[in-house]
Formats: structure tokens, sequence, C-alpha cells
């Protein structure tokens, strides 16, 4: 499978990544996933390719909003299909994609 999208965090949505939820406040990875992620994710499955997600270009990015974004998308669809037709680069600091792929993986329930 062949990467046919990339999303640019940093340009495409904010460099300062907030919390969990939009009432928690600005930049939330709610509003990542609804109004940016989610129609480009659902695209490269119905087209079955890759899409990268380029993490560097940010401040950092709170569990929070990992868990409401990432995390809260692999509890709803399964982390295979997350797994299957994401890939994630971080020439700045490769932690990030860890700390992302552990979410994915092992997602946080909403307390």
């Amino acid at each position: 499978m062949k990467i046919k999208d990339t999303l640019v965090i940093a340009l495409e949505f904010k460099d300062n990544p907030g919390a969990r939820d939009r009432e928690d406040g600005p930049n939330s990875g709610q509003e990542f996933l609804e109004d940016v992620f989610l129609t480009r994710f659902n695209k490269a499955i119905e087209e079955d390719y890759l899409m990268l997600v380029d993490l560097d270009g940010v401040w950092g990015y709170p569990s929070s909003f990992v868990s409401g974004s990432f995390g809260k998308l692999s509890m709803e669809r399964g982390s295979e299909i997350l797994l299957k037709h994401l890939r994630f680069k971080s020439d700045k600091n490769p932690v990030r994609i860890d700390k992302i792929l552990n979410e994915i993986k092992n997602p946080t329930p909403k307390k």
C-alpha cells in the first residue's frame, strides 16, 4: 500500500494542540478528529491507501489530545484499521510516534 495523503498537523490544524474535548478548550483532540482528520482517514480506508501524519512543528501533544483523537477513533473502529492505514512521522521528536501508537493500541477511556 502506498502513501497517497500527508496531513501536517501544525499546518492543517494548529501548532498548539489542546485538551480532549471541545468543551475543554480550543484546539481539542475532538476538534482535530471531527473537523480535520476523519474525512481524510475515511477516504484512505475507502480507496485503500496509507495516510502519513506529520507530527512535527507543534509545541507538543498533550495526552488528552492524543486520547481524544487517535484513542477515541481506536475505541470506535478498532486499532487494526488505524494501524493498517496510518503512518506517522516525527523527525524532531520520534517519541511522539510511540506515544500515539501506544494510545491506538491501548486507548484511554474518557473518565
